[in-house]
């Protein structure tokens, strides 16, 4: 479990580092251009897909409760109606039993890039928007447990990535906060042990509140 926090925690600040320096090259190279940094959280209910193969398969519903997680973007507005943005974050889901079989907790490490679609001026005090996401996102190993028995389940890998939603921004000054709603769609785990770990893509819903900065 020592090493496989430590690799967590690798990826983890490797992603941070990645989304904090992008930020710091491009505030550098676009001086004086609409900037802001945004913290964000999130809820992100399992809807739908099968967390493995065969008869009496468990769904992710099955397998792990609903999720949380955090992290922040970097996003630039150089016109009325669009912005780009990149950013990165981490997602855990607490396991679930399901038929005997105990499932470990499920970590991912999103990173993408995206754009909005914004629906009133620069500078509006109400911004509502559109906004699609495209990225990776790596899924950390899992294990299942069945009698005192323990067995890998997934393997770490990397997983393609692409949300699309709406939200709306309340700007005060040089701060903002935000509610988001979108559709996610995350590629497929790795299966460790064959056809029983097969597991479908998935779909979530995260629903994230952000609080932003604009320099």
């Amino acid at each position: 479990m020592g090493g496989k926090m430590k690799k967590r925690c690798l990826i983890w600040s490797e992603a941070l580092v990645f989304v904090f320096l992008s930020g710091f090259l491009t505030t550098h190279a676009l001086a004086g251009a609409d900037l802001s940094l945004r913290l964000w959280g999130q809820y992100l209910p399992l809807v739908s897909g099968e967390a493995g193969s065969g008869e009496g398969a468990p769904g992710y519903n099955d397998a792990f409760n609903s999720g949380w997680g955090g992290g922040m973007e970097l996003a630039y507005r150089p016109s009325r109606y669009f912005s780009f943005l990149i950013g990165g974050g981490n997602e855990h889901y607490s396991g679930e039993t399901h038929q005997d079989i105990s499932f470990d907790s499920r970590d991912i490490t999103p990173i993408y890039i995206g754009g909005k679609l914004h629906l009133t001026p620069k500078g509006s005090r109400l911004n509502p928007y559109m906004r699609m996401d495209i990225g990776t996102a790596h899924l950390y190993s899992m294990d299942v447990s069945y009698k005192d028995r323990s067995i890998r389940y997934w393997e770490s890998s990397w997983r393609f990535l692409f949300d699309l939603g709406a939200g709306l921004e309340y700007r005060f000054g040089s701060f903002g906060t935000s509610l988001e709603m979108k559709a996610r769609y995350l590629d497929h785990p790795d299966s460790a042990i064959g056809h029983p770990s097969d597991a479908d893509s998935s779909w979530t819903m995260p629903i994230t509140l952000g609080f932003s900065y604009y320099f």
